[in-house]
């Protein structure tokens, strides 16, 4: 019987950009039980100071029917988006991401922890 971390709770969407013949594709999944975390952090630059958000999304090893594959300039949407990235205009991975900030990023960095003895997950950073 697996324990579920009470910080899994939440719902995100992942749009997996898969390589096809001269167009855009993206897949979407939609992963329940969930860790987010979304972090404002203000950066001063001389007297300029800019905002950025970070985000951690865990997704439970569980929760993947298969192996998931990530790369870098996927997308994660907080909750379950509805909406297709179909590359054309009004879908475009950029609209569908800027519709959904600040609650969504694009991928910069992944970490497979599916071998950790306790708490396997896989770690999409943005």
């Amino acid at each position: 019987d697996v324990v579920m971390n009470p910080n899994y709770v939440h719902t995100i969407t992942l749009y997996h950009k898969v390589p096809a013949a001269g167009k855009e594709h993206w897949a979407k999944t939609v992963f329940h039980n969930c860790f987010w975390k979304s972090v404002v952090n203000t950066g001063f630059n001389g007297t300029q100071a800019s905002v950025q958000n970070t985000y951690v999304a865990r997704i439970p090893e569980e929760s993947c029917l298969e192996p998931l594959s990530v790369l870098q300039g996927d997308i994660v949407i907080f909750g379950e988006c509805k909406e297709e990235i179909t590359g054309t205009s009004g879908q475009t991975a950029t609209q569908v991401l800027n519709r959904n900030k600040p609650n969504a990023f694009k991928v910069t960095a992944f970490s497979d922890n599916t071998s950790f003895p306790v708490d396997r997950h896989y770690r999409l950073g943005g």
